[in-house]
């Protein structure tokens, strides 16, 4: 078997989702889906001609060689693992379908027969849209959605938060997180003072109608987005202890693990980081300096789907629990899913797109009808590949301007 051809296409959603087809010469395809990044779809077309002829059934083969003859762009870290991880997932897909084996199969098996999702609610409206420098936009969709109404109204009130709780716990989902950093600090900027007693009241307040809302049952989390020093994220952990969270989320900038590790060593609320890491040589220190009690790689930019499970493995080694990033279309969720069901030290995958009304008709499963997630859970079965199709009637109506469509 070989490679024959390899094409792009786009879906302007909440995030680019960028997806990568591998065509080989027994008439089958993979697909697979790579984090949003600047020039993602060029840096792919460049990587293209270094696939055709070569075995697809060679995937980790071809991942480590995409990684060296892309190290002058990207030696340990970088975009180029955003291209890579979507190419290694759709290689994955081409080979399960070509053998009639899911590719969970192939990462050892399952553990586990449903996959738990936890779902980002933000900071209680999540009807938005980023570009790949994460700055808002308004395609069509979401003009339709907002109906007139500003991007991102009257968020960061207690009653936002309460309300969007209890609306998930209806939806099925037993587990949700909610931004808090939003409340003091906006995207792309970092908070270089202290936190005022209103500031902290603030979100104490938040994430207390939160956990009204969602009940006592129900594990809650918050995500900071590497937005405080250690010495306030300190001081939000102490103030939201009471809310017995399952996780805080990158409380501090990704730039040295030891800074997560400073207040993981307190003991106070369990952390969780690892989303802007790549490669198990990413999180190696952070990991087996025992940084944080939970590791989020996104396997969407990551390396791919077997590092992600080894970088699973090596969390598993030091009783780090394992919960990924995900902000990916209904396509690169099943592919995480596939490697979440192998792990036993998997919590939850997150899902991103609860407010995309596109999201759920992206794919299809025959195996599976209906929603792509039930009652807060994914179920995979025996279908072969990543189990699921790239339902293109629905995704080539969301397509990005100026890209192409598989061409």
């Amino acid at each position: 078997m070989k490679i024959t051809r390899c094409a792009t296409a786009v879906v302007e959603a909440n995030y680019d989702y960028t997806f990568v087809r591998i065509h080989a010469d027994n008439g089958q395809y993979g697909t697979g889906e790579c984090f949003f990044a600047p020039g993602l779809s060029a840096a792919l077309r460049d990587i293209f001609p270094l696939l055709i002829g070569r075995d697809p059934r060679e995937v980790d083969r071809i991942a480590r060689f995409l990684w060296r003859k892309g190290s002058g762009a990207g030696a340990v870290a970088g975009y180029l693992y955003n291209a890579i991880s979507g190419i290694e997932a759709a290689l994955w897909d081409l080979v399960g379908k070509s053998l009639g084996v899911p590719c969970w199969q192939f990462l050892g098996g399952k553990v586990r027969d449903e996959v738990r999702i936890y779902v980002d609610c933000h900071a209680g409206d999540n009807t938005e849209s980023w570009d790949t420098m994460l700055e808002a936009r308004e395609p069509a969709w979401l003009k339709a959605a907002l109906q007139g109404r500003p991007q991102h109204e009257e968020r960061y009130e207690p009653e936002m938060y309460y309300n969007r709780a209890k609306q998930m716990v209806e939806a099925g989902f037993d587990a949700m997180k909610f931004d808090i950093d939003s409340i003091v600090v906006l995207t792309g900027e970092e908070l270089n003072r202290p936190l005022t007693t209103a500031e902290m009241d603030r979100m104490a307040a938040c994430v207390a109608a939160a956990r009204q809302g969602a009940g006592d049952e129900v594990d809650l989390t918050v995500d900071c987005h590497w937005r405080f020093a250690p010495t306030e994220a300190i001081r939000i952990a102490r103030a939201l202890a009471p809310y017995n969270l399952l996780w805080f989320e990158d409380p501090c900038p990704p730039e040295n693990y030891r800074d997560v590790a400073e207040i993981r060593a307190l003991g106070i609320v369990p952390i969780l980081t690892g989303e802007n890491l790549n490669r198990r040589h990413g999180f190696w220190d952070l990991i087996t300096h025992r940084g944080c009690d939970l590791v989020a790689p996104d396997i969407q930019k990551c390396g791919g789907m077997l590092e992600a499970k080894r970088i699973g493995e090596l969390a598993e080694m030091q009783g780090i629990r394992f919960a990924p990033h995900n902000i990916s279309s209904p396509l690169g969720t099943m592919a995480s899913a596939h490697v979440c069901a192998t792990l036993p030290n998997f919590v939850a995958l997150e899902f991103h797109g609860s407010d995309v009304p596109f999201w759920q008709d992206l794919i299809v499963r025959q195996d599976v009808p209906g929603p792509v997630i039930k009652q807060g859970r994914i179920p995979l079965t025996d279908a072969p590949g990543l189990g699921c199709e790239l339902n293109e009637q629905v995704a080539r109506k969301y397509a990005k301007p100026g890209e192409k469509w598989f061409e």
